[in-house]
């Protein structure tokens, strides 16, 4: 079951927040190398880590061992503030779209092809059963250009919104990604169960 923490509620859960943060660090400064992430503090935060952003914390045990956050496209976000030039165009906005920032999934608990107890699916997952539940069937998200492959199998409908760029040890690529039932099920076949990973979540029934 994936910790869900709203922006307004950081200051409730300020000692796990700030794990997240060093988790967030560890990664993506000291692991991936985007030195513009650096904090001296080791806690990477940003101006959009405010009382709009919807953090997701993928626990295992006591462990972090993932991690996501979700912005709204209604504002400003990082495709329009801080990686545009990742877009050829302008990046598709509004209420039924959200950007989907900061993944990242612990070493030891990766793999290439994402299978039963990942955090990886039960991140994706999370992702889609929050969209369906908030009425958000598309994500803006930028990405090491071979999570693409994996997002398609996983049943994203995927289309790039310009091409690659090195950020620090990375080929980033920034995406647009659509799903619905179908992703969700591709999900749950790969988990191998069809919990649902996300607290008191109510999906829409089908049509």
């Amino acid at each position: 079951m994936l910790m869900v923490i709203p922006g307004s509620d950081i200051s409730r859960h300020a000692v796990l927040m700030d794990r997240a943060f060093r988790f967030r660090h560890a990664v993506f400064v000291e692991e991936k190398g985007w030195e513009d992430l650096r904090q001296p503090d080791g806690l990477e935060r940003d101006r959009f880590d405010d009382a709009h952003a919807t953090h997701h914390i993928c626990l295992r045990g006591d462990e972090i061992v993932g991690y996501q956050r979700l912005l709204p496209t209604t504002r400003p976000h990082l495709l329009t503030e801080v990686l545009s030039d990742l877009c050829r165009k302008r990046p598709p906005r509004g209420p039924r779209v959200v950007e989907w920032t900061r993944f990242c999934v612990a070493p030891g608990h990766r793999e290439m092809r994402p299978r039963g107890d990942s955090p990886f699916l039960e991140l994706a997952q999370g992702v889609v059963e929050w969209g369906m539940a908030s009425k958000v069937d598309t994500v803006t998200v930028a990405i090491d250009w071979r999570l693409m492959v994996i997002a398609m199998q996983l049943r994203f409908f995927v289309r790039p919104l310009g091409f690659p760029k090195r950020i620090g040890r990375d080929e980033v690529v920034a995406l647009r990604m659509s799903f619905n039932r179908e992703t969700l099920a591709a999900l749950q076949q790969a988990r191998g169960c069809e919990d649902r990973v996300l607290p008191d979540t109510r999906l829409p029934s089908a049509a």
